[in-house]
């Protein structure tokens, strides 16, 4: 009986670590992103508004995040972007 238990402790504890550590890795590409993304609108356009670092920064969507990455190259500004 405390054999079961504790082996059931066991996976409960190793099934949390893995979600937790597959939040933080999902976390990590998204900052990563943000930070490409952030460095290619610099290099564009010049310096960024805090306005517009902060607006990228709270973009949660990966999908979004590559969205943006990839209009970087044809927008002429940071409206284009869809930044203000």
């Amino acid at each position: 009986m405390l054999e079961e238990t504790l082996i059931r402790y066991r996976d409960q504890l190793r099934e949390q670590f893995r979600r937790e550590a597959d939040e933080a890795r999902r976390e990590a590409l998204l900052e990563g992103r943000r930070q490409v993304l952030i460095e290619q609108m610099a290099l564009r356009f010049g310096r960024l508004p805090e306005k517009v670092r902060s607006q990228v920064k709270q973009i949660t969507s990966a999908q979004e995040l590559r969205k943006l990455t990839r209009k970087i190259l044809r927008a002429k500004s940071l409206q284009e972007m869809g930044f203000e």
